[in-house]
């Protein structure tokens, strides 16, 4: 079972003021914070990752990251670092060196995010992605509400 990390400090919060503050950031009324920005400085353009250190990410970046962007984000993790990968509207597709890297599982894929939903649900493609790299469970947060999906490989569920 993967953990994630939903916030790095002590927060209680309503699920509306997330819905709010991501609904502020796609119409341009709020900003992404100084670490979310150089984040997606580094990331600039759909299919750009960036290495950074183990357990520097969380998954409700890429809620705030797709609501600025309206891209799909995603975390990879391995035993020494993290990888922020930027996909497109509608997927994250992973090639080259780093497809590689995930089919030798050297990367879990700890959470990727979708764009459009208000209830994150998982795709029959990402299924059928965990079911390929041998992996039992993911996440998926959506990037209108910062809701947090786990789901499974089990093409059933």
């Amino acid at each position: 079972m993967l953990s994630v990390c939903i916030e790095s400090t002590l927060t209680i919060a309503s699920s509306k003021s997330t819905r709010v503050s991501l609904a502020g950031i796609r119409i341009g009324r709020y900003d992404l914070s100084e670490q979310r920005k150089n984040l997606l400085s580094r990331v600039p353009k759909s299919g750009d990752y960036v290495r950074l250190s183990l357990n520097s990410l969380e998954v409700m970046d890429l809620a705030y990251l797709s609501a600025k962007t309206g891209d799909e984000f995603a975390i990879l993790r391995s035993k020494k670092e993290d990888v922020l990968f930027r996909g497109t509207a509608l997927s994250c597709v992973f090639d080259g060196e780093l497809e590689e890297d995930i089919r030798n599982h050297k990367y879990e894929l700890i959470a990727h995010s979708h764009t459009g939903e208000e209830e994150p649900e998982p795709s029959l493609e990402d299924r059928l992605f965990l079911k390929e790299i041998n992996q039992y469970s993911s996440f998926v947060v959506s990037g209108r509400t910062g809701r947090v999906t786990e789901f499974t490989s089990d093409l059933f569920e």
